[in-house]
């Protein structure tokens, strides 16, 4: 039987059931410019999108309307993991970038999608090359939110750190993302990341973030974190 208007009004009724007003204000507070209709945490989104995805996952998608914060989130969480080969499900991937929004949706999204093989990956990383260079800032950021969660690995490495390296966009979201890569991918490689730092090429605002979040971290050498501060812009 397909996914009918009233069970999606179900949905939206038990959404509201999961809304949890302090969530809520502390959620909007963490994503400026955003409203969240319910304030329902990802936990409870996460468990509806297995019931749907265990049902009917493309009638659920026909009746879904992004209308709020939560009905997109869910909308992602469908998609990602509906049980359809990559080159499917590509195409709602594609479909589905122009409604982020903001950095909790993209995040979440490049998070749910699972890549399980090289052929995944590969068919992947066709399809993100081009969004590195999109001047859209959550097309962006979805590529290199994808590469830092997927590909920060030998085949990969030092053909993300040179998409990093490329960026043009200005856009805040773009910028702290690209500083999260580098950081992610010092950590992992810091001998194929060092000459990205040492170029000093990214944008003054991505270099020093860069850097300060390897200096944050746990797994990164003293001596690596002092050497760092020479190339602060």
């Amino acid at each position: 039987m397909s996914f009918t208007k009233a069970q999606y009004e179900d949905i939206l009724a038990r959404l509201s059931e999961l809304s949890d007003p302090k969530y809520k204000a502390f959620n909007e507070s963490l994503i400026p410019g955003t409203a969240t209709a319910y304030g329902v945490r990802v936990p409870a989104l996460r468990a509806i999108a297995r019931e749907v995805i265990k049902s009917d996952p493309e009638g659920f998608l026909a009746q879904s309307v992004p209308g709020s914060y939560e009905e997109i989130m869910l909308r992602g969480m469908v998609i990602a993991g509906m049980k359809l080969p990559i080159a499917g499900k590509i195409p709602l991937i594609e479909g589905f970038l122009p409604l982020i929004d903001n950095w909790a949706v993209c995040d979440t999204f490049c998070g749910e999608i699972k890549l399980r093989s090289p052929g995944d990956k590969a068919l992947m990383w066709r399809f993100i090359l081009p969004l590195f260079e999109d001047p859209r800032e959550f097309y962006a950021r979805f590529a290199i939110v994808m590469f830092l969660g997927h590909f920060v690995e030998p085949g990969y490495i030092s053909q993300g750190l040179g998409c990093i390296g490329a960026l043009t966009q200005e856009q805040y979201y773009v910028r702290m993302a690209a500083a999260w890569a580098v950081s992610v991918c010092y950590v992992k490689f810091p001998a194929e990341t060092l000459p990205l730092i040492q170029g000093r090429t990214l944008p003054k605002f991505t270099q020093n973030k860069s850097i300060q979040k390897i200096r944050e971290s746990y797994r990164v050498p003293k001596e690596d974190k002092e050497m760092l501060t020479q190339y602060r812009l």
